[in-house]
């Protein structure tokens, strides 16, 4: 069969699009309609897959942090060489734009296709639109990923370092911040990553400890804003611990992995992806501060 692969624009292809995303998603598998559509489509990179007759027969999207989806091959069509046409297209485009990985939640029937172009299964499986799902992962650049690369390891760039492990966490986030720094944290890429999160399960969970919150509400940061809208799986307090006992800026994904930065010498940074003793111990020293910790009146949304 022959075929070919182009890029899509939702704004002029979106017929097509969900022509063969319905069929697939909505007709064959069942997901919810309300599940199906949203508002990442007009802002995601999208590609189709044509036969000779220029009727759409796959489709897949990428997000701006690498993450692949809705990958949707027509039934008459599979087994073909589709659905790897259209995933080598999302891959390149994502090498093309430097990103550190690529990755994506893959139906667990579907693990083999994505191990035959290099993608990791990493973390629990878990359930997305009544399916079971794992994620997988795809290194463009050398990069730890959490549950596979053990030990601790020098960390040069804090920020990257915390996008990656955050992007990689399952169920739970907790971040300990003297300001929440805008600097690494007040931008669209983690303000998606921890939306995607929140918004994933309802037993999904982010907490945020600082010490100082003034910055947070003075520059009305990305963070706060989203935990306002998504205030049942984003949490944020303000420790009664002393600032002078707060000694790193930390973050902590699941059970197994952290990064640590030294408040002190801000260029001193560790981390650990695989060791649970080690990290248990720190969720725990996190957890005390947690429940001593307070909400900020401060925090909360004006109502005008």
């Amino acid at each position: 069969m022959t075929f070919t692969v182009r890029a899509a624009i939702w704004q002029q292809d979106k017929v097509l699009l969900r022509a063969v995303r319905t069929a697939v998603f909505v007709e064959e598998q069942q997901v919810p309609i309300e599940l199906e559509w949203d508002e990442h489509d007009e802002q995601a990179l999208h590609w189709l897959a044509l036969n000779e007759q220029n009727e759409a027969i796959g489709t897949c999207r990428m997000l701006a942090d690498g993450h692949i989806g809705r990958m949707a091959t027509l039934k008459p069509y599979r087994g073909q060489g589709v659905g790897r046409a259209l995933l080598e297209q999302a891959i390149a485009s994502a090498r093309s734009d430097q990103l550190f990985e690529a990755y994506l939640y893959a139906q667990t029937h579907a693990i083999a296709f994505y191990q035959q172009a290099g993608f990791i299964a990493v973390g629990e499986e878990f359930m997305d639109a009544n399916m079971p799902h794992k994620t997988m992962r795809l290194a463009l650049a050398e990069q730890r990923l959490v549950g596979i690369h053990g030990g601790n390891f020098v960390i040069d760039n804090f920020k990257q370092a915390a996008l990656d492990i955050s992007r990689q966490a399952q169920k739970q986030c907790r971040i300990l911040s003297y300001d929440l720094d805008a600097r690494t944290f007040d931008n669209n890429e983690f303000r998606q990553i921890f939306s995607d999160l929140a918004r994933k399960s309802r037993y999904t969970e982010i907490r945020i400890l600082v010490v100082d919150t003034a910055p947070m509400v003075r520059l009305s940061h990305r963070l706060l804003t989203l935990q306002r809208r998504l205030s049942s799986n984003i949490l944020i307090r303000k420790t009664t611990a002393s600032p002078h006992d707060i000694k790193h800026n930390l973050i902590i994904t699941d059970q197994c992995a952290m990064i640590c930065q030294s408040m002190k010498d801000p260029d001193k940074i560790w981390g650990n992806y695989h060791n649970h003793p080690v990290v248990q111990s720190y969720i725990e020293q996190y957890d005390d501060l947690w429940e001593r910790a307070k909400e900020d009146k401060d925090l909360r949304q004006l109502e005008i």
